[in-house]
This record gives structure tokens, sequence and C-alpha cells, in this order.
């Protein structure tokens, strides 16, 4: 049993812990959702069933979870950007708080990660899929 004097130690340690890393468990998150990213970005690696029952709830994660460092609303921003195939003109038109919510993500994965944009992406796949339409 621990004695009531050892648990303020206990304590400080755990949020000194915290503090080095705030935003811990969003970028363990984002490791494990851009594994597996890549798996399906990679035709030649198939990710396990249970990775990608994972790969949902870890998208969910994330977005549900609060960025406290500039590393962890960049983890979000690559989530984001991986959904919309790197593409964020696709969005310009939707409604005002999305725009806002892309232009900052765009604006973070520009600064950060810009390898991964693709502008022209989305239209292309859906060409691809649908031959023929919008033409």
């Amino acid at each position: 049993m621990l004695s009531s004097a050892a648990l303020p130690a206990i304590s400080a340690r755990f949020f000194i812990g915290q503090l080095g890393q705030p935003d811990r468990r969003l970028l363990e998150l984002s490791r494990r959702f851009e594994r597996v990213a890549e798996q399906l970005d990679d035709y030649a690696k198939s990710p396990s069933f249970a990775d990608l029952v994972l790969f949902g709830r870890d998208h969910d994660e994330i977005a549900a979870t609060s960025a406290t460092t500039l590393d962890g609303l960049c983890a979000k921003a690559r989530a984001g950007c991986w959904t919309l195939l790197g593409d964020f003109e696709s969005v310009d038109a939707s409604a005002t708080g999305a725009r806002m919510a892309f232009s900052i993500m765009r604006d973070l994965i520009r600064m950060q990660a810009p390898h991964l944009e693709h502008p022209g992406a989305l239209k292309t796949l859906l060409r691809e899929i649908n031959p023929g339409v919008g033409e």
C-alpha cells in the first residue's frame, strides 16, 4: 500500500512526464496511423484487418484529441491531409468553418511536410473511378 507521503512524489513524476511530452498520446496515434496509411498507399503491402480497425479508430481519436503543441497540430494535419489525398483545393467551396480548418491544415502541411500535398489528386482519382463523368 502506498503511504500518503509517496503520493505527491508519484503525482509530480506523472505531471513532469506529461509536461515533457504534452501531446504524447496524439503523437503515438499519429505514428500508428501513418504506418498503416503507408501500407495502404503502397499496394505491395497489405495491412492486417486488425490494423485497419485500429486505423479507423486512430483517425477518430486523432480528430477528437486536442493538440497543445505544434507537433500535435502537425500530427492532426498529416492525418487530415492523408484523408484528402493531399488535395486541399478540393474543399475550397465547403462551409466557412471547414474551409478555415482546411486552411490551417494546408498551411501546417506546407510548412512542416510539403511532400504530402498533392493538388488535383481527388479529381484524378474520381476520373479513374468514373471515366467519362464530368467531361
